[in-house]
């Protein structure tokens, strides 16, 4: 997903679920090589901006790998609650995320 794109998805999604204010946080993984890595994203979306190849995101909202769809550019790639990214490969591998945290408002003003 580009970037410009995935700033728009993520204000849009936002304000779908219900939120006026998020923060947006971009974040880079390296894979080892075989190896996995999980994430928890409770109340918070991560968009996929880049894939190394051999790489598979699974996670609540579905899954991702690069084998099949490494050149659609405007998929939307969500992801949030518990993921798992795989890497398949023997040698480490880069996968970079928009990470969209939704702010709530608690009854007595403050933010978390």
């Amino acid at each position: 997903m580009g970037e410009e794109f995935a700033l728009e998805y993520a204000d849009r999604r936002a304000k779908e679920r219900g939120y006026e204010k998020y923060r947006i946080v971009y974040r880079e993984f390296m894979i080892p090589a075989e190896g996995t890595v999980k994430l928890k994203a409770h109340n918070e979306i991560w968009l996929v901006l880049y894939i190394g190849w051999g790489l598979i995101v699974k996670s609540n909202y579905g899954r991702y790998d690069n084998w099949y769809t490494s050149n659609i550019i405007e998929n939307s790639h969500e992801h949030g609650d518990h993921i798992e990214i795989i890497n398949t490969r023997k040698y480490q591998r880069t996968i970079r995320f928009l990470q969209v945290i939704l702010k709530t408002v608690n009854d007595n003003g403050s933010k978390n």
